[in-house]
Parts: structure tokens; sequence; C-alpha cells
């Protein structure tokens, strides 16, 4: 009996350090993580965002007409592979590809806001493109 209770006691003792160890580790890999993501772009930020609701809104689509994936890869013309990978939010779509889309579900995906009263607080474009140098021949347009 008392090997028994030494057995479990070694057991909870050693789950807790693994516990502990687990706790670290992930504390270092968020600590990690949260640093690469304050390097993210604003674009690469905004572009992720984006891709997100696209896919997001197809899926709302897709649950609101009672059709799944499968049934939008027949329409499209496309695998269910091809269509599962949209669908993590991460693709670049292209607009023809989103007007296929919008015309296979019958459902706007993306808006262009006419109202130009709110805007995006614009980034420096310093960092973006280089300083001509005096070198440089700039062509007339």
């Amino acid at each position: 009996m008392r090997l028994c209770f030494f057995n479990s006691r070694f057991y909870s003792e050693n789950l807790t350090f693994q516990t502990q160890n687990f706790r670290n580790n992930t504390m270092q890999k968020n600590k990690i993580l949260e640093e690469r993501r304050k390097k993210v772009s604003p674009e690469i930020r905004q572009f992720v965002n984006k891709s997100f609701d696209v896919a997001d809104r197809i899926c709302e689509i897709l649950k609101e007409q009672g059709k799944d994936q499968k049934t939008l890869a027949r329409s499209l013309g496309k695998s269910e592979a091809e269509i599962s990978k949209w669908m993590r939010g991460t693709h670049n779509f292209t607009l023809k590809t989103l007007a296929k889309i919008e015309i296979v579900l019958g459902e706007p995906l993306i808006e262009v806001s006419k109202n130009h009263n709110k805007t995006i607080t614009p980034q420096p474009m310093a960092r973006h493109f280089p300083k001509l140098s005096s070198k440089s021949t700039v062509y007339p347009a």
C-alpha cells in the first residue's frame, strides 16, 4: 500500500512538473509569437483580416442556402480540396474568382464603399518605395 501511495505521489508530482513545464514553454512560445505579430506590417494584417472576412462570408452564404463546399466546388468546376484551401481564410482571391463565386451563390461577397467620409489612416510610403537616387532617370508619364 505504501508503494502505491508513493507511485501515485510520484505520478502526481511528475504530472505537476510536466504541466508547469508545458505552461512555461507555452508562455515562452506566446512571447515569441507576440514579438513576431508586432513585426507584421499593417498591409499583411489588413490582407489576413480581409481574407478571413471573405471566407466567413462564403461560409455564411453556404449555410443560409443549405449548401456545402462540395456543391460550391461542383458549381465552380473546382476540386473540393481547392475550396477547402479557400475556406482556411488565407487564400489570395482574384477579383475574377470573387465575381464567379458571387454569381454562383447569387450574393455579394465584397461591397466597395461609396461613402468617402471614412478613411484609413495612411501609412508612410517611404518604407515601401525607396527614394530615387539622383542618378535615377525619371520618365514622364
